[in-house]
């Protein structure tokens, strides 16, 4: 069972060896370039930064003037009839003559330009979509953040993974040795069957430990091709492995965590929106220029060069507006602004305690770690050291085989234990290397 276990994670191997792609990453810096360049979670942050610089460059336009050119054309089917006193024809007074007005066809064409000179509501609105721009990039530095960190996870595992099937094996030898041995030993007659059961107990255990490493680096690799963009069939090779010498704590400062910067953000925009609010209370002053040019005819003959006269008219119009009342509606929502800025500024210095805090905890996590895995390996090396003496002394007639099946059974317990110290190590030491990564 065990052997056909080995084959199927020795078919992935093959399968992989010989797809497409050939991708190989030599450290976690590779990954996570890789991960800037290709997962799409980061290009879609990516796009909604280039989204936020084009609505910023909108806001920015709303300075600029407004011109609209217009052309008509309009038939009259039937020009409408007005009564004027008969008098002004010479006639009887107190009657009316039914007259029409106007002429059949009317050409008319036109250019307007209008621009706001004072309207302080455009001028915090560009200052919003500038604001908004920074909080997009604040949000693309979360994204990148969150992707390493996931990545990173991945890494440490399918790497975690390597050592565990390396001591794995290097235990499903000397066991499958010993349950060979006490096996051959009870068919003469010279062991009990529970030595036998132990032996085969020890065997097992290291052929599960082998078994789950295996398949999870294969999972662990699948999941690194999912976050990274790379397709199932593509081969992926991670030729680096975990250091043996940890300092105590990384030297490099820790950079300001993007969760910060998107609450401070945060706070600003309120601001802009609070004095977007207030704003409207405030006049504004608009400056217009009209010119437009008319053609009237009853025979259609648009644009004709000796045809009737063009009538050209030309305006200027300065036009302030101030919005006194408005049922209430504007003081209220300045008011809800003005809460809404208050509550984003608690929130901005308690994500700042909360983050100066964790990095606190973080930091003696890590000290925790690193001190408790250098002890789980130390034990765990002691742990097959004895078992060699005991196996020693066995050999020799003076240890029993119940001390020498205990001493490895308890091997593979410290062996166990140095894997799961080895893993919080490994977590708390990329959380380290994430905060000490600029975002921005």
């Amino acid at each position: 069972m065990y052997n056909k276990h080995l084959k199927i994670v020795f078919f992935f191997i093959f399968l992989t060896h010989f797809s497409n792609a050939q991708i190989v990453f030599k450290s976690l810096g590779d990954i996570w370039k890789y991960a800037d360049e290709n997962n799409i979670s980061i290009k879609n942050a990516v796009y909604d930064l280039r989204k936020s610089f084009a609505s910023q460059k909108q806001s920015i336009s709303n300075f600029l003037p407004q011109v609209v050119a217009n052309g008509t054309y309009t038939y009259n089917t039937a020009l409408q009839t007005t009564l004027i006193p008969a008098a002004i024809f010479n006639g009887p007074e107190g009657q009316y003559k039914a007259v029409q007005f106007g002429q059949k066809y009317i050409y008319n064409g036109g250019i307007t330009a209008q621009m706001d000179i004072v309207n302080i509501q455009t001028w915090f609105n560009a200052e919003l979509a500038k604001q908004n721009k920074e909080l997009s990039k604040d949000s693309l530095a979360n994204m990148r953040k969150s992707i390493f960190q996931q990545t990173a996870t991945q890494y440490y595992n399918y790497l975690l993974m390597q050592i565990a099937a390396e001591l794995a094996e290097k235990s499903v030898a000397i066991s499958d040795s010993v349950f060979t041995s006490i096996s051959y030993k009870y068919k003469e007659g010279l062991v009990n069957v529970a030595n036998v059961d132990m032996a085969k107990m020890n065997l097992m255990r290291a052929k599960q430990t082998s078994i789950t490493s295996q398949y999870q680096m294969i999972t662990a690799k699948n999941n690194l091709k999912s976050l990274l963009n790379i397709a199932l069939g593509d081969s992926m090779t991670i030729k680096d492995g975990i250091e043996t010498n940890f300092e105590l704590l990384p030297e490099a400062a820790f950079a300001e965590d993007p969760t910060v910067t998107i609450a401070k953000q945060q706070t600003i925009i309120s601001h802009c929106q609070y004095k977007i609010t207030n704003s409207s209370y405030l006049p504004t002053l608009s400056i217009l220029y009209s010119n437009s040019t008319q053609q009237n005819d009853n025979i259609y003959e648009p644009f004709k060069s000796d045809g009737p006269k063009w009538f050209p008219a030309t305006y200027w119009t300065l036009k302030a507006s101030w919005n006194i009342f408005s049922g209430g509606s504007k003081w209220f929502q300045t008011e809800k602004s003005k809460i809404a800025e208050e509550q984003k500024k608690e929130l901005f210095e308690n994500t700042q305690k909360q983050v100066a805090i964790n990095d606190e905890n973080l930091k003696i996590a890590y000290k925790k770690a690193v001190a408790l895995m250098n002890n789980t390996k130390e034990v765990m090396d002691l742990s097959f050291d004895n078992y060699n003496h005991i196996s020693n002394r066995y050999f020799s007639g003076i240890a029993t085989l119940e001390d020498r099946l205990n001493s490895f059974s308890d091997y593979i317990n410290y062996q166990n234990q140095y894997l799961n110290s080895l893993s919080d190590m490994l977590v708390q030491l990329y959380m380290i290397k994430i905060r000490q990564q600029s975002f921005r």
